[in-house]
């Protein structure tokens, strides 16, 4: 019985470890990755043969942000990159 009650006193005195806080991504993060797409892209942080990745990444980001309603596609922008 005095084992039982030394080994609680110990438990009880030894400070706890705070939990490690589980990673998380939110919608406002993947809106930032779009936006960071977009910025460096412009500025042309990525060579020719890596656009096609960068692009279908992006493509593919953009339409679960709009499944998911965290953004709207205004509908004349596929009109004015084919304008251009």
């Amino acid at each position: 019985m005095v084992n039982k009650q030394t080994e609680e006193v110990q438990a009880e005195s030894q400070p706890q470890q705070p939990a490690e806080a589980t990673p998380s991504l939110t919608l406002q993060d993947l809106i930032l990755v779009a936006q960071i797409i977009q910025l460096t892209t412009q500025r042309g942080a990525y060579r020719a043969e890596e656009l096609q990745n960068v692009g279908a990444l992006y493509n593919k980001l953009i339409a679960f942000l709009d499944s998911v309603g965290a953004i709207t596609k205004p509908e004349n922008a596929t009109q004015e990159n084919q304008n251009a």
